[in-house]
């Protein structure tokens, strides 16, 4: 069952000169219930542009972007989406950092709570609601988010280079707290990634972006089973080809 499909996706911005920049071209991409795809691309390729018209922030100039069938047109319940920056209050706590969607939209505050313990409980955090941004840790601050992201139980989480800033170990780490939630919700994830590495143990399909305008340029399906030995010969070979197509993009 297709969850999120693009079709024909564009987008062009306008420069106070008046000129053209055309970030996205004819992106045609289907994302399966319960699939983790993640895009990779040189920066400036569109990745993160994708992502906002997937979640509804931004409008696409051409084609259309679907959730089961219907035209994204705005925000949407179904989708959370995690930043590059974990972009938490540091004067609200944790817990209240994750219900704030909840209370923005006007949730009474037991039934926002309930959520919200929930949140964290899924991101084995649960201990730590009281607690302020600054008092946690890299991960554990991505972890918050990540919470916050599925405080309304989305179908689809967009992931824009959520690990990114983190130290090797915590990234792992982080890559695996990801995919248990993923197991435990049945979650659909688009996941934008600079990292082949990340890519190839992440993603049942790797999907390469064309530089400005972004394109796909060609798609990787990855079969090993999870948890993955990112020292087998298999993901090594599909490492080496996923370098090589961004290779061949950036001079195509």
């Amino acid at each position: 069952m297709t969850r999120l499909a693009f079709s024909g996706v564009g987008k062009t911005y306008r420069t106070r000169r008046g000129e053209s920049i055309v970030a996205l071209d004819s992106i045609g991409l289907e994302v399966a219930k319960g699939e983790l795809v993640c895009l990779i691309g040189r920066s400036g390729c569109g990745k993160t542009t994708l992502l906002r018209i997937a979640a509804g922030l931004e409008a696409p100039s051409a084609g259309t972007v679907q959730l089961d069938g219907l035209p994204i047109v705005g925000p949407n319940t179904k989708i959370g989406m995690v930043f590059q920056e974990d972009r938490l209050l540091p004067w609200r706590t944790v817990l209240a950092n994750v219900a704030l969607g909840l209370e923005i939209a006007g949730v009474p505050k037991a039934r926002r709570q309930e959520l919200a313990e929930g949140a964290l409980q899924l991101v084995d955090l649960a201990a730590f609601g009281g607690a302020y941004p600054s008092e946690l840790s890299g991960g554990m601050r991505q972890r918050a988010a990540i919470a916050r992201a599925m405080v309304n139980e989305p179908e689809v989480i967009l992931m824009d280079e959520p690990f990114g800033a983190l130290d090797a170990q915590t990234r792992g780490q982080m890559q695996e707290e990801l995919l248990r939630i993923r197991a435990a919700t049945g979650s659909t994830v688009l996941f934008v990634t600079h990292s082949v590495d990340e890519s190839v143990m992440l993603a049942d399909r790797v999907v390469v972006l064309s530089p400005r305008p972004g394109r796909i340029f060609r798609e990787f399906r990855v079969q090993a089973p999870h948890p993955r030995d990112r020292a087998t010969p298999e993901l090594a070979g599909l490492r080496r080809a996923v370098l090589g197509a961004l290779d061949a993009a950036g001079v195509s």
